[in-house]
Formats: C-alpha cells, structure tokens, sequence
C-alpha cells in the first residue's frame, strides 16, 4: 500500500510537471504485467487471490513512477546507498546467529540447512536482494574502484557463506556479465585487468569451498539427495525432491488437459488434485508450482505464458541493444530464480525485479534514447 500511494504522488507531480513519462517504453511495458493479469482473472472474477495477483503486479508501475520522480542522479545514488546500507544490516542477523553458536550451526548445514534470515525461513528472495545489491556495486558508479572492488568481494562471499544454491548461481551470472560488461569496454590493460579478475574470482570460490564447511556442506547434501529421489514418493524432507514432485504434477495438469486455463483463482485447486492423482495419499502443502512458466501456463494458458516470457525477458533484448549490460544482468538473474521458485508471485518478489531495472534503466542509454 505504501507503494501504491508513493506512486500516486509520482503521478500528480507528472501530471503537473512532465507528462511524457506516461509514453516512455519503460512504463509501458511496467503496465503489461497488469494487461496479462487479465487472462487469468476472467475465470473467476470475483476470486479474492486474483485480486491480491492484481495488487502484486501492480508494484511494477509504480515503482516506475517513483524512481521516475527523482530528477537527480544525487538522489539516486543516495536510494542505492540505502539500499546497500540495508543490505549490510540484514546480513547481520545470519551472521550472529552464526559465531553465537557455530557448533550447532554446522550441524545444522550438515541437514542441508541455509543460514537464517531476517524475514523469517525465505532465504531465496533474501539471497536476490544479497545479489541485488551485488549488481548495485558493480555495475552504478557510486564507489572508487577500490571501494567497489572490497565491497564486492565481501559481498560474494558472505553470499556463498549464505549457502543458498540460488544466490550462488545468481552471484555468478552477475560477476560473468561484469565481465563481459569490463571486457567490451577493454584497452590492452583492461584486459589484463579482467584476466587478473577472472583468476580472483575463481580463487574466492576456491577460498571459500575449503574454508566454509557450510559449502562443502550443502552441495554433498545436494547430491546426497538427488540420489535419494524416487518417482511417486513425495517426502517434504527433501527440498529437490518436493519440489519436483510438485512441478511433475503442475506439468501433468497441463498435459492432460485440453484447454489449460484455469485462472489465478483455479490453480491450487487443479495442482492439489493433480497431486493427488500421482502421488495417493500424500498430502501437499503447497498452492503453485516452483516454476514461473508453470504457474503461468496452468493460469492464463499457453499464449498467456508465451506473452510472459517475452515481457519478462523485453528488458534484455533492449539492454542488448543499447549496451547497457547491468539490466541484461539482473534479467538473467530473475529469470534463472524463476526456474526454481515462482518469483514474482509475491509483492517482495516483484520489487526486486522492478527496482533494480527501474533504476538501472533510468540512468542508461536506453532512457536517454527512448523518451521513448
């Protein structure tokens, strides 16, 4: 709520000042999400998850308009400083837990357990918004290179320290796409800065495996589980195993059904007894698949998932074309979250998409470019 009244001073003050910022491709495409909502709500219109779905996506809009408002690049700079702040008080939380008893705390990853995390057990958003500020650091110019180059390594690895299987894929591609962001940009001596780079990269990974038993830890727990997965048994023990059980009977649903769309409001309903069908008498606790696609397919239909993606992967493409590298980065990181968890189901989920790439869009060619 404290968004939607954010963004409804946004448009007074441009209704008063600058209108363009209604034609801008920006904003125009903040509103497809809401455009797209349609194609599942329809099918029970009066169904009370549609309208939290509706309120969920509408943080893209008004996101927009809120960082839209803010005219100097000062304030910006100042938004992303809070941000990382915040970011740094966050971690402080895991990390006491952890030195107030490490004994106990290695037991627990030894179960295959994360760290815990401010906002109770949601340590796969938490690890976004840990790489979120990653992507601030690296690609915004608010600190000398020095400064950034400290506060990034810090950051990748109490990220890794996090043991979130997500945050470290995400981590990853974000420190890739710096890369190849540096090396576009390269003279001779950039290059063998990069190359310097590269090999102190794969050393904090190094570092940290042998130093942190909680890596160690958690991909040997990986494995071990992967192993014990067996078709048609559901255990709630298994965090990879549910989780494919679940999405097994999201894209049965799917299968079996001529016409899928069941609507935002349908969709626990057809998921629970789809479940059901496959796995008797193991109850699921659990309304939507771990899949972005999924959800989408099994709400809005075939056509309503094809729109979703190319909405949800617009920002790169026109990231691409204007070289802007950090907004094609944190798309890939959405993206790749969104394989394993649905995302951009929850209003926390949405605004760490949003936020970075309004932020980062405004300050790129792109809107310079597309007044667009």
């Amino acid at each position: 709520m404290t968004v939607l009244v954010g963004a409804l001073i946004a448009i007074i003050q441009f209704i008063k000042t600058d209108r363009s910022i209604f034609r801008t491709t920006i904003f125009i495409w903040s509103l497809v999400p809401l455009i797209l909502w349609l194609l599942g709500a329809w099918q029970d219109p009066r169904g009370q998850y549609n309208f939290d779905y509706l309120l969920t996506l509408s943080a893209y809009p008004a996101i927009v308009l809120i960082v839209q408002a803010s005219q100097r690049t000062q304030v910006e700079n100042a938004w992303i400083k809070v941000w990382l702040l915040a970011t740094a008080l966050a971690l402080t939380y895991p990390l006491f837990w952890y030195l107030k008893d490490f004994t106990a705390a290695n037991q627990a990853y030894g179960t295959g357990r994360s760290l815990p995390t401010f906002m109770d057990t949601d340590h796969v958003r938490f690890s976004i918004f840990l790489c979120s500020s990653l992507l601030f650091i690296l690609f915004t110019p608010i600190f000398q290179k020095k400064v950034k180059t400290i506060l990034s390594t810090i950051l990748l690895i109490l990220i890794l320290f996090l043991s979130v299987r997500t945050g470290w894929v995400l981590a990853i591609c974000i420190v890739c796409m710096y890369a190849l962001h540096l090396y576009l940009q390269s003279t001779q001596k950039k290059i063998q800065a990069l190359i310097i780079g590269a090999a102190a990269l794969c050393l904090v990974f190094v570092v940290s495996y042998y130093s942190f038993p909680t890596m160690q830890q958690k991909i040997a727990y990986s494995i071990w589980e992967w192993k014990q997965y067996q078709p048609g048994v559901y255990d709630v023990n298994f965090s990879d195993g549910s989780r494919r059980n679940i999405n097994y009977a999201a894209w049965e649903y799917i299968k079996s059904t001529t016409s899928v769309n069941t609507g935002w409001q349908g969709i626990p309903a057809a998921l629970h007894d789809s479940f059901a069908k496959y796995f008797i008498g193991q109850p699921i606790e659990f309304g939507w698949p771990f899949n972005q696609w999924l959800f989408w397919w099994m709400g809005s239909g075939w056509w309503g998932m094809l729109l979703f993606t190319l909405w949800l992967i617009y920002p790169a493409i026109k990231g691409l074309k204007q070289n802007n590298l950090a907004i094609v980065s944190w798309t890939l990181a959405i993206i790749l979250s969104c394989l394993v968890e649905t995302t951009l189901n929850y209003q926390y989920g949405v605004l760490l998409h949003i936020i970075p790439i309004a932020m980062l869009w405004k300050n790129s060619t792109i809107s310079r470019s597309d007044n667009s």
